[in-house]
C-alpha cells in the first residue's frame, strides 16, 4: 500500500509534490520519509514548509527540524515556549530570520488561574526585528528587546498580535515605532501590553481591525485610522486626567463594527466622560456594549452612541451589576429622540442574573419601529422575588412599535458573555 502511494505521489510534477508536503501538518510531512527511499528526505528540501509544533514538544526536536530542513524559506513557525525551551528560542529566531519566515506565533504556557501569575517572562532575541518578511506576528507573554539601531520596520507585516508584552525600560516610543514601521498593517491586537514609556500614538494608514484591551488608559493615544472598520475596546479603569473617552471614540467613528467595555464606575463625579456631539457613526452597523446598568453615566454613554448611529441595525448589550430596585424608566425615556434607532432590527440583551432591565426592554420594544428580534438571555436564580412567568407576561404584553417584532427568551445557568480577547490557548 505504501509503495503504491509513493508511486502515485512520485508520478506527480515536483511542484505538486512540494505543495502536498506544504499542506500537511509537520509530523505528517516528516512521516512521508517512510513511503520509499526517494521520499526518505523529501520533506527536508521543500521550500515554504509550515513548522508548527504541538505543546510539550522537546526543544531538541525543533533544533533537529531546523537543522535538517534545507529548503530555504519557512512559511510559518509556531511554538509554545516553556521554561525548558526558553533558552532555545533565541537561536530559532536567528535561523528563522535568515529563512524569510512569513509568520511567527510564540506563546507561553497559560498558568491557572491566569490573574495569579507573577512570573517574569523571558526576553526575546533581537533577531525578531530582523524578520523582514513577516506577514503575521503573534507574541504572548514575553519581554521585547530594545529595537536595534537602524530598525527598518516590518515592511509587509499585516497582522500584529501582542498579549501581555513588557516593553524595555527607558525606551520611549518603541511600540509606536513598530506600528509606524509596518505600513501594510491591517489587524492590530493589543492585550494588556505594558503601559508605554513616554506614551504611544496608535496610528496606521491601512489598519482595518483594532482590538485594545488594557487595565487603564494611561500613556495611550489614538491618531488617524482612516481605513478602520472594526474596533474592540476594553478598559478596566479610565483616568479622568488622560484622554477623554469621546476623543477615543471620535478616532474610530468610521467603523462598521464596534465592541466596547465601558470602565467600571469610578469615584470621580462625572463617571465616564464622553461628548458625542461633534461626530456621528454613519457606517456603524453592529454595536456590542458591556455596561453597568446601575451606573447612570454608562447608560448615558450608551444612549449617546445610539443617537449617534443612524444606520445601526444590530445591538448587543451585556448588563453588569444590575439591581432590581434600580429602575429609571422616565430618565431613559427622556433620552430617546425622534429618528433614534430607526434602522435597528436585532437586539440581544444579556444579564448576569434573572433581574432583566425592564425599563430598557420596554423602551426598545415601544420605540424601535423596525425591530425584528429581541433576544433576552439571563441566568436563572431560584431566589428571584419575581416569578419567571410574571416577567415574561409583562414583556409580552407591553406596547410594541413594530408589528413584526419577536421576543426570544433564554433562561439558563450560564451564557456566553461578550468576547473581547481571543483564545490564546489555541493556534
Amino acid at each position: 500500500m505504501e509503495a503504491s502511494v509513493a508511486g502515485l505521489f512520485s508520478s506527480l510534477p515536483e511542484e505538486h509534490q512540494d505543495e502536498i508536503l506544504r499542506r500537511l501538518p509537520l509530523p505528517d510531512a516528516v512521516r512521508t520519509s517512510a513511503l520509499s527511499r526517494a521520499w526518505r528526505r523529501r520533506w527536508e528540501s521543500v521550500p515554504g514548509l509550515a513548522l508548527s509544533f504541538p505543546n510539550g514538544t522537546p526543544p531538541g526536536v525543533v533544533d533537529g527540524v531546523l537543522l535538517c530542513h534545507t529548503g530555504g524559506a519557512v512559511s510559518s513557525f509556531a511554538f509554545i515556549v516553556d521554561n525548558a525551551s526558553a533558552s532555545h528560542a533565541g537561536r530559532w529566531l536567528v535561523a528563522l530570520s535568515r529563512r524569510g519566515v512569513q509568520s511567527i506565533d510564540l506563546r507561553r504556557p497559560r498558568p491557572y488561574p491566569r490573574i495569579l501569575s507573577r512570573r517574569r517572562p523571558p526576553t526575546l532575541h533581537s533577531s525578531i526585528f530582523s524578520c523582514a518578511h513577516l506577514v503575521s506576528l503573534h507574541l504572548q507573554e514575553f519581554c521585547l528587546p530594545p529595537l536595534p539601531v537602524g530598525f527598518a520596520g516590518f515592511p509587509v507585516l499585516e497582522d500584529l498580535y501582542l498579549s501581555e508584552i513588557k516593553l524595555p525600560p527607558n525606551r520611549e516610543g518603541q511600540l509606536q515605532a513598530i506600528i509606524h514601521g509596518s505600513p501594510l498593517l491591517r489587524v492590530l491586537y493589543l492585550e494588556y501590553v505594558q503601559d508605554p514609556v513616554g506614551g504611544c500614538v496608535i496610528q496606521a494608514p491601512n489598519l482595518h481591525s483594532l482590538t485594545f484591551i488594557s487595565s487603564e488608559n494611561k500613556g495611550w493615544r489614538f491618531g488617524e485610522l482612516p481605513c478602520l472598520d472594526a474596533c474592540i475596546c476594553y478598559v478596566d479603569e479610565y483616568d479622568e486626567d488622560e484622554q477623554d473617552f469621546g476623543e477615543l471614540l471620535a478616532r474610530v467613528a468610521q467603523v462598521e463594527e464596534l465592541t466596547l467595555h465601558l470602565p467600571w464606575c469610578t469615584e470621580w463625579e462625572n463617571g465616564v466622560n464622553v461628548h458625542m456631539a461633534p461626530f456621528t457613526f454613519y457606517n456603524l452597523k453592529s454595536l456590542e456594549l458591556s455596561i453597568a446598568f446601575d451606573c447612570m453615566s454608562q447608560m448615558l454613554v450608551m444612549f449617546s452612541l445610539l443617537k449617534s448611529s443612524p444606520n445601526l441595525d444590530k445591538l448587543k448589550v451585556q448588563f453588569r451589576e444590575y439591581e432590581e430596585e434600580f429602575e429609571h424608566g422616565e430618565l431613559l425615556s427622556a433620552q430617546w429622540t425622534n429618528g433614534m434607532c430607526s434602522n435597528l432590527q436585532d437586539v440581544e440583551i444579556l444579564s448576569f442574573d434573572y433581574y432583566l432591565p425592564m425599563d430598557f426592554i420596554k423602551l426598545i420594544l415601544s420605540k424601535a419601529s423596525r425591530l425584528r428580534t429581541l433576544s433576552l438571555e439571563a441566568t436563572r436564580l431560584e431566589s428571584s422575588a419575581v416569578s419567571q412567568d410574571d416577567r415574561i407576561n409583562e414583556i409580552l404584553t407591553c406596547t410594541r412599535a413594530s408589528a413584526e417584532s419577536q421576543v426570544l427568551f433564554k433562561m439558563h445557568d450560564e451564557f456566553e458573555y461578550i468576547h473581547f480577547g481571543r483564545n490564546l490557548l489555541d493556534y
